[in-house]
């Protein structure tokens, strides 16, 4: 399988996803296309609830640019289109919940007809050899199981950034299963949705700014079905039907356990209410973003189990799923009728861990050290641009552009820290990283190299970052899209051009480029002089760079 196309797959519907989830919240804000709270909803704003358009664009995007497409994939994204119109008419128009099936069936159908992928092995289910099922009983199966999947995903979409996490935890174990079992079109797909994923994600995530609403959560339980099929259908796979299962056990058992009831009680078992699993957790007192973590966890731990033991017979991991989940839903309910029993229920706040004195005193902290990243960023700046200011012919062009284009911006905006000034920075912090990477090799003080220099000088730079990434107060650290989107170009340009490696070792130099500009970054936000120092260095170093270069050509 090509790595590359992987990468590149998920950068691609990432981006695209970062860029279209704004714009569709702000549509829906001026248009009212709102998810209103009532006595079922823990929210209490209006939220757009359309956000599932991006995740499916990005998605569709991605893979239709590069991704060959066969027999099954041109099925599962003919049934994506039918699925996803019906989950925006849903959205959009408000549709009965038989239409809705109806929607359903016929994706899965055309995927079925189109693809070929249907259900008509078991695996070893009942340790008695594998079960083959016929294809009139496979596709009516089929049709059940996948039915099944997206409504799961559908129900579970309760809490902020809920039926999101789960998916990305259960497409990472299915990359993972793929590439074990060298499957490339369920690897591609799994990445393409995994980066529309955690695009929407950082808007979804509590307290939520958008949600995905049924264009999201069919689409995601409709292309997670079938991802399960196309890594246990095959001939000659080594996944077992069952272990997709486990990966998505979570949300499967909680809409058996909660349609079982309603069954029970006399009720349809669509009837909406407050008794899931993520309602629960909410009844003993949890807050809502612990809530989700938990559940995060019970996911994150059943993928693990999964992927360890992909390989151990299906009935042992069927078994071993059921006696743990049955326990864990007996502990649940006796958690809750004896709430006045474990006090830690009531530790739980909704505040912000933010608010909280230790992580004030942590920012305090890492606030004071903010004229030591000053002074690492000129020292890195000063070692970089002046000991290793040559490289090869023509090189200097590159860096002059740069330089005049930010020294353009700079007299434009008359603003040191704007935005767009910073994100142009970033390629002349690449442009110095991969200066100084091509004359690593340069004895600069005794005998120690440029390189040795400047990584001892990196290492506690980049600790200085992360805790000030961790630590930050409202309005301090942030990545913009445009940030987002030229960091995203950068690794496509490392990644997918190793011809510019040749001379020296650029996807080595990325890194640095990285650290350096997010020091700059954090510099600038502290007030208009930190941010003049900060570019007017990394400028001098530019210009430095484009001289000696250009003098060293002539």
């Amino acid at each position: 399988m090509d790595l590359k196309t992987q990468v590149f797959l998920f950068m691609t519907a990432l981006f695209s996803s970062l860029v279209m989830v704004p714009m569709l919240r702000r549509w829906a804000l001026e248009r009212g296309e709102v998810d209103v709270p009532d006595e079922r909803k823990v929210h209490s704003a209006a939220i757009p609830r359309i956000g599932g358009i991006a995740i499916c664009l990005a998605f569709l995007f991605a893979v239709l640019i590069f991704v060959d497409i066969s027999r099954e994939i041109r099925g599962i994204l003919a049934g994506t289109l039918v699925i996803f119109l019906t989950g925006l008419i849903d959205d959009l128009h408000g549709i009965s919940a038989k239409r809705k099936f109806l929607g359903e069936i016929a994706a899965c159908l055309v995927t079925i007809t189109v693809g070929g992928l249907y259900i008509h092995n078991l695996g070893n289910l009942f340790g008695f050899g594998a079960v083959s099922l016929p294809v009139w009983i496979a596709i009516p199966f089929t049709l059940f199981a996948v039915v099944g999947v997206i409504n799961a995903m559908n129900l579970i979409d309760g809490l902020d950034g809920l039926a999101g996490g789960v998916s990305v935890i259960a497409l990472c174990a299915f990359l993972i299963l793929a590439w074990m079992d060298a499957n490339a079109p369920a690897a591609l797909l799994s990445a393409a949705l995994l980066g529309a994923l955690i695009g929407f994600l950082k808007f979804n995530f509590y307290p939520a700014r958008i949600f995905m609403g049924d264009t999201g959560s069919l689409t995601i339980g409709f292309v997670l079905a079938f991802l399960a099929l196309l890594l246990t259908q095959p001939q000659g796979t080594t996944i077992s039907p069952v272990v997709p299962v486990l990966i998505l056990g979570v949300p499967i058992l909680d809409t058996l356990w909660v349609m079982f009831r309603r069954i029970a009680k006399r009720q349809s078992p669509f009837a909406p209410d407050k008794t899931h699993v993520h309602h629960k957790f909410l009844d003993l007192g949890f807050q809502h973003r612990f809530t989700v973590l938990v559940i995060y966890g019970i996911s994150l731990i059943w993928a693990c189990v999964s992927i360890l033991f992909y390989d151990v017979p299906a009935f042992w991991l069927v078994g071993s799923f059921l006696i743990v989940s049955g326990v864990h839903y007996g502990l649940l309910r006796y958690i809750l009728d004896h709430r006045e029993k474990f006090r830690f229920l009531s530790l739980d706040s909704s505040r912000s861990m933010r608010d909280s004195r230790l992580y004030r005193k942590a920012a305090d902290f890492v606030d004071a050290l903010n004229p030591l990243v000053v002074a690492l960023t000129i020292l890195l700046l000063l070692s970089m641009g002046f000991f290793g200011a040559r490289a090869d012919a023509g090189f200097w062009h590159i860096s002059a552009v740069i330089f005049f284009a930010c020294l353009g911006l700079l007299y434009y905006t008359r603003d040191p820290g704007n935005e767009f000034l910073l994100a142009m920075l970033f390629l002349g912090a690449l442009i110095v990283s991969f200066v100084a990477q091509l004359n690593g090799s340069q004895v600069v003080l005794g005998d120690v190299s440029l390189n040795r220099i400047n990584n001892l000088l990196f290492f506690p730079l980049t600790l200085l970052i992360v805790l000030r990434i961790v630590f930050y107060r409202p309005g301090d650290f942030f990545l913009n899209t445009v940030d987002i989107l030229i960091l995203g170009m950068a690794i496509f340009f490392a990644i997918f051009l190793p011809q510019v490696d040749t001379a020296g070792g650029f996807s080595a130099a990325l890194p640095k480029g990285i650290i350096l500009f997010l020091a700059i970054k954090i510099i600038a936000i502290r007030g208009k002089r930190p941010a003049s120092l900060a570019v007017g260095s990394l400028l001098a170093i530019l210009l430095v760079i484009s001289l000696r270069n250009f003098l060293g050509q002539v």
